[in-house]
């Protein structure tokens, strides 16, 4: 996996629109918060535009900013405005471009899971799985905290008293992949399909009743994906039952016998923690630990 360059103070971040619109106001008062905390900014043009509920003129005009914003040097992070819908429609338009050779930090959850995959599987980049813009506007300090030691090469990543279903189990080790859960189970059956084999698997999901949690986890066990998968992490459940789905988790997950950690705040949460997508992860139910040891290194 390509590790991308540290941000480092005073660096441009790029903010583009891969998926849903957000009103002009609000994009501009998130340029604020990026300089309050020291970076210039750039906003790609179809971070004004919208048609219906997409970003953008068109799929093309919002697959375009992204290439452009990779490709350019005095670029820096490229971070994501907003999730919602629309990442599947763009990456047909990625198709002749070599995104490893300009390794960035690249930033954003929720919809934006299809193209952490993507840049993942195919071009072999770590990504991060942390706030957008609109996440920052919030101005959550554990959030911008973490988002800014995680992408700035800060963050050492041990984690300690992680919560683990099975505590009997072996310790497993492997790339971090995934996202949302929704987002994933829709590659299944695509050529962008997320392949869970000797990884760790992570998920999260908001907004969604009991039995919808229900479907998606036997979409991924019956597709073989859980079974693949050497590790589970569950990241935040903001969903209409969630002492009923937390039940349904562990109930469904348990017998997979491999480590899996839950109650990670990472997700559509506040405060929520930035993780490095493609990074190599060790789990120790024995412990109770979790660490990163790519992804977020020191520098």
């Amino acid at each position: 996996m390509i590790e991308p360059k540290p941000l480092k103070m005073g660096g441009k971040i790029a903010i583009v629109a891969p998926a849903g619109p957000l009103e002009a106001e609000t994009v501009f008062k998130g340029e604020e918060v990026l300089k309050e905390m020291g970076f210039d900014v750039i906003i790609t043009p179809s971070c004004f535009e919208r048609k219906g509920y997409l970003a953008g003129l068109s799929d093309r005009q919002r697959a375009e900013d992204i290439m452009m914003m990779f490709a350019d040097d005095e670029v820096d992070a490229i971070l994501c405005m907003r999730g919602g819908y629309g990442c599947n429609r763009i990456i047909p338009y990625f198709k002749n471009f070599k995104f490893e050779n300009y390794p960035k930090p690249f930033i954003g959850y929720s919809d934006i899971t299809y193209l952490h995959l993507f840049f993942n599987q195919y071009h072999h980049l770590i990504t991060y799985h942390g706030p957008m813009l609109k996440d920052l506007l919030l101005k959550n300090e554990t959030t911008t905290n973490h988002f800014l030691e995680t992408i700035m090469g800060e963050t050492t990543f041990d984690m300690i008293d992680v919560p683990y279903y099975n505590q009997t189990v072996c310790p497993a080790s492997g790339i971090l992949v995934g996202g949302n859960l929704t987002i994933i189970c829709s590659t299944l059956g695509t050529p962008y399909e997320i392949d869970t084999r000797g990884k760790i698997l992570f998920i999260e999901e908001v907004n969604e009743p009991v039995y919808a949690v229900d479907r998606l986890l036997m979409q991924l066990k019956f597709s073989g994906k859980l079974n693949d998968a050497a590790g589970i992490i569950l990241g935040d459940f903001n969903v209409y039952d969630k002492k009923e789905t937390d039940k349904l988790l562990k109930r469904t997950l348990t017998s997979c016998h491999k480590p899996i950690a839950y109650n990670i705040p990472s997700g559509h949460c506040n405060p929520l923690i930035t993780l490095p997508l493609g990074a190599y992860v060790t789990l120790n139910p024995q412990t109770n630990s979790l660490s990163i040891q790519q992804g977020c290194t020191c520098q």
